[in-house]
């Protein structure tokens, strides 16, 4: 038997938010939703400077029938100043990625984080089974199961 999901929902945030998770969870309609803002820096380097910004929201949403369905979100945004050959350049860019993935990743360099104010080698990882693992076993927890590939 499982839980009734609006008591999972309303239950979530104060079991998954936690003071040591780089992460937060909010509740909105049938779904709980994750969200990571894992980088958030400025970086320096010879000639160049850049303002990378990535963030990550898995979202996990519940049906009638005891089963949830799982997607994934990747953001990023990046900024550049460059100085070669006496000129001034500058450029941006952003994408995202909307399914189902599994990302690791550790990212550092001379540079400031723009969250804690801290400069110097500054580094920053990621791994999305972070947020998954807590979340999944919640659900489990509560009696609720993975819905497979068709439902």
């Amino acid at each position: 038997m499982f839980t009734e999901k609006q008591k999972v929902l309303a239950d979530a945030p104060a079991v998954l938010n936690q003071p040591d998770r780089p992460w937060e969870v909010s509740v909105q309609g049938d779904s709980i939703i994750a969200r990571w803002k894992w980088m958030d820096a400025t970086f320096f380097g010879p000639g160049q400077v850049t303002n990378e910004a990535k963030a990550y929201t898995f979202t996990v949403t519940l049906s009638d029938k005891g089963k949830w369905k799982e997607n994934d979100k990747t953001q990023i945004k990046k900024t550049k100043a460059r100085m070669g050959g006496g000129k001034l350049s500058f450029g941006a860019s952003s994408g995202s990625f909307s399914g189902k993935s599994t990302q690791k990743s550790f990212q550092f360099g001379a540079g400031k984080n723009n969250q804690t104010g801290e400069a110097g080698i500054v580094s920053f990882s990621f791994d999305t089974s972070k947020v998954k693992k807590p979340i999944r076993e919640y659900l489990e927890s509560c009696g609720w199961k993975k819905a497979g590939l068709f439902g």
